[in-house]
């Protein structure tokens, strides 16, 4: 159970995040809202996966510290792309950076649980 909630939340913070990225210029009302939804997500993510730190444990130790520094990093490199985009600056490093945590936290996560819950 835990790993589906833990999969649909960080599914719902990328699509969350691109949403309120295009949505900016036009609706500065949503964007908060969605900045908003998407911080609710941050914590469903950070309590499923702390209710699944036990499996991914058994599996390696140090992969899954590695996972979970990942995972904050990745929450943090989202928060700042979208606080960039409220003060319209440039933030190309930070899309950079954005899609190289996300594969390397999902290709980890995927690893560390043996491919549940999608095989």
């Amino acid at each position: 159970m835990w790993s589906y909630m833990h999969l649909i939340s960080w599914a719902a913070i990328i699509v969350l995040t691109l949403v309120a990225w295009f949505s900016y210029p036009k609706n500065t009302r949503l964007f908060t809202i969605l900045q908003m939804v998407n911080r609710v997500f941050y914590v469903t993510v950070i309590v499923s996966g702390i209710m699944m730190i036990q499996y991914s444990i058994e599996t390696s130790w140090v992969l899954a510290i590695l996972k979970i520094l990942l995972g904050i990093t990745t929450i943090g490199v989202v928060e700042m792309l979208l606080s960039y985009r409220k003060k319209q600056k440039r933030s190309l490093s930070f899309w950079v950076l954005f899609l190289i945590l996300i594969i390397a936290t999902i290709s980890l996560g995927f690893y560390l649980s043996g491919g549940r819950p999608l095989f």
